[in-house]
């Protein structure tokens, strides 16, 4: 190989960084991240629309993601093909000087820099978030080095039971199911109007009870190991695997 196609290879190497995913009872599936592809006005897209693929879903029902290796250094990546993408959330801020050992979260090459590396694998979670009249899919990438996962046992972060393709794959036939979100709309409109907190909590409450008539509760609520955590908050009584 002569030096100048040497050159290209080195520059192509530094420019790109590949981790990899597992989903549990599968293999590893790779990302790669291109800190060159001007495609893209945020490179956490790239990882956006590669779980997309992974998963089967469609790439605009992912709402959030977060990529995650110690409670103070994880990354947020945002979506901007999700209706809920606002870029005013994703400028820089001052650090918050009650929480100056969170390191910075944005995706950037910058803030990846010896934090990201190539080869680094993590495990999926994914569980679904209300969102209008349909639910939108979150993501969490946890690394294996994590105290947050376990690759044994079930921890408060992470469900090995939950996050199998099968489980999967019935979170997103809730996801895309058109009829239902139908159903969702004029149940809803049936509640009260939300115009202070408590008509708000109650109506939130009335949703959950709908959510649970119609089965559909355990899928965004419903890891059985999950519990109120600072990285994955999950709302009312825990799921028994006897369910679904």
């Amino acid at each position: 190989m002569d030096n100048s196609l040497k050159n290209i290879e080195k520059k192509d190497n530094l420019n790109k960084v590949t981790i990899k995913v597992k989903v549990e009872n599968e293999g590893y599936h790779d990302i790669v991240i291109d800190w060159s592809d001007e495609r893209f006005p945020y490179k956490d897209q790239q990882v956006i629309n590669q779980l997309s693929t992974i998963i089967g879903i469609p790439v605009e029902l992912i709402r959030l993601t977060w990529l995650v290796y110690a409670p103070n250094n994880h990354f947020h990546l945002r979506n901007i093909e999700n209706k809920s993408f606002n870029p005013r959330f994703f400028e820089p801020v001052e650090p918050d000087e009650d929480d100056l050992d969170i390191m910075p979260y944005l995706f950037t090459r910058e803030n990846c820099l010896g934090r990201l590396n190539d080869g680094d694998r993590f495990v999926l979670s994914s569980y679904l978030e209300p969102e209008g009249n349909c639910f939108d899919m979150s993501i969490w990438l946890y690394s294996l080095d994590c105290e947050l996962y376990n690759e044994n046992n079930c921890t408060e972060n992470y469900c090995h039971y939950s996050n199998t393709r099968a489980f999967i794959d019935r979170k997103l036939s809730v996801a895309t199911n058109t009829e239902l979100h139908n159903i969702l709309r004029a149940r809803y409109a049936e509640l009260p109007d939300i115009g202070d907190n408590a008509l708000f909590e109650e109506n939130y409450l009335q949703r959950r009870r709908i959510w649970r008539e119609l089965d559909v509760k355990v899928f965004f609520w419903g890891q059985p190991c999950i519990s109120r955590s600072r990285f994955n908050v999950r709302l009312g009584s825990p799921y028994s695997r006897t369910r679904g």
